[in-house]
């Protein structure tokens, strides 16, 4: 049986994610893990608490993810295996470490509609998920609800995609949904597609040809806010990207490959190079 985490603090954007998890969970007949992670911050030390402060709001998570196992239930007809667990540490440790023990299926995580604000506490927890965690991690806008998945794109820089592209994940995850696959090509000049890219392509085709993928080129600047636009023109029910050590794609740096997380409003599937 496949296992599903969905990460809640009870926000709206989260307690939607976990939603958008229950109705895949019960698609897959998965099982349904809700974590909650109370969160101890880095320098402890210089926060006034009380001395059972953890342990209280700890009781507290419990509660409310028992509410929140309740709500699901009802909603599901009891047909889901929910299981819930609260951890105390610092929120993307203690998701990976969960992680760890469970081996999921993917993690579920939401998010509210970007703005610069947000952008910086994303990335105390999403962003370095997507990061540092080795497991899918799948990133639900507040407002996407799970209705099927049955368009897939994977953004692609055409960079030795051979050896960093998780091409068995990746076959895995479109064989379970069975969805028509689109393959995204991006590139900042025309120029910059050569006899190399053209051979990148090729191979990237070989490694999906069971899946009969249909390929799209976008270039110019501002290739992130391309790509969401393209998300949502062809309505799309997933945008798979790969992240790697200098940003998610070869042409996004630190600074700027965040942007295609908080600013879109597809659902984004992050699976870590090889």
């Amino acid at each position: 049986m496949k296992t599903i985490i969905a990460t809640t603090d009870f926000t709206p954007a989260s307690v939607n994610a976990v939603n958008y998890a229950a109705d895949m969970a019960l698609s897959l007949n998965a099982k349904l893990i809700l974590l909650n992670v109370v969160e101890i911050p880095m320098a402890a030390s210089e926060v006034t608490v009380t001395e059972n402060y953890f342990e209280e709001m700890a009781d507290l998570a419990e509660q409310d993810l028992e509410n929140l196992r309740s709500a699901l239930e009802e909603r599901t007809g009891g047909r889901l295996n929910i299981a819930t667990k609260v951890v105390l540490g610092t929120v993307a440790a203690q998701i990976k470490e969960v992680s760890d023990d469970y081996q999921p299926f993917v993690i579920v995580m939401g998010k509210k509609t970007g703005n610069s604000m947000e952008r910086i506490l994303l990335g105390s927890s999403t962003l370095t998920s997507v990061k540092h965690n080795p497991f899918p991690i799948l990133i639900i806008p507040e407002q996407v609800q799970f209705k099927g998945i049955h368009k897939i794109a994977l953004a692609c820089d055409l960079q030795n995609v051979s050896d960093t592209i998780p091409f068995k994940l990746l076959s895995d995850w479109v064989s379970v949904f069975n969805p028509a696959l689109e393959v995204v090509h991006l590139s900042k000049r025309e120029q910059d597609f050569n006899s190399l890219d053209a051979a990148e392509s090729v191979a990237l085709e070989n490694h999906l040809s069971k899946f009969k993928p249909t390929f799209h080129f976008l270039v110019g600047d501002k290739l992130a806010e391309r790509l969401n636009a393209y998300a949502v023109e062809k309505q799309l029910d997933l945008l798979v990207i790969v992240p790697k050590k200098h940003g998610f794609l070869a042409l996004f740096d630190k600074k700027h490959s965040g942007d295609i997380i908080v600013h879109n409003h597809t659902a984004i599937l992050a699976i870590h190079a090889t």
